[in-house]
């Protein structure tokens, strides 16, 4: 299976304020008491990260399952049609149909749901970027950009590679 790819978009919270964040993600950060008055440090960091990390790898598990579960139906109906159809018109609008329900799923909800999942997420990991460049005037918009991208390659690997595991996992019985 090759996993859907999430873009996230680049990272835009250099050089605010913290009154000039967005909402959530100002919330995000009081709730994590990560905001004034408080002041973290690396390890507090680096913990809320590995925290954010495991609940976006555990949210995508039925996910994961859903489209798992949506491609295994496709093979097999695939299957079914290259073993040949026979000509009654219910039976091929029956399997017209099913397909077009499964792809409804897919793009109405299965993927949205996704693209949900990563969004919160990202939401909060770039709260965290954002609180590590606090007391670091000296580094750049593209400096931030290419630290960010240098923690986030990882976890998103990850998460192709947790679903590719369970795509294996279920064919490999």
């Amino acid at each position: 299976m090759i996993p859907p790819v999430y873009e996230p978009l680049p990272y835009a919270l250099s050089g605010l304020d913290f009154t000039q964040l967005p909402v959530c993600t100002q919330q995000y950060l009081q709730e994590a008491k990560l905001a004034s008055p408080h002041a973290p440090d690396a390890n507090f960091i680096l913990a809320e990260r590995l925290n954010i990390s495991t609940a976006l790898s555990s949210g995508l598990i039925k996910n994961d399952l859903d489209l798992v579960k949506l491609r295994l139906e496709t093979v097999a109906m695939a299957s079914d049609l290259e073993i040949g159809i026979p000509s009654q018109d219910d039976l091929q609008r029956h399997v017209l149909a099913a397909q077009e329900c499964r792809l409804k799923k897919l793009l109405g909800d299965v993927l949205p749901e996704r693209e949900l999942i990563f969004n919160a997420f990202m939401t909060k990991f770039d709260a965290l970027v954002w609180v590590d460049q606090q007391g670091r005037e000296h580094y750049t918009p593209e400096d931030w950009q290419r630290h960010r991208d240098a923690l986030l390659k990882p976890i998103l690997n990850n998460t192709s590679q947790q679903l590719v595991a369970l795509d294996n996992a279920v064919i490999d019985g």
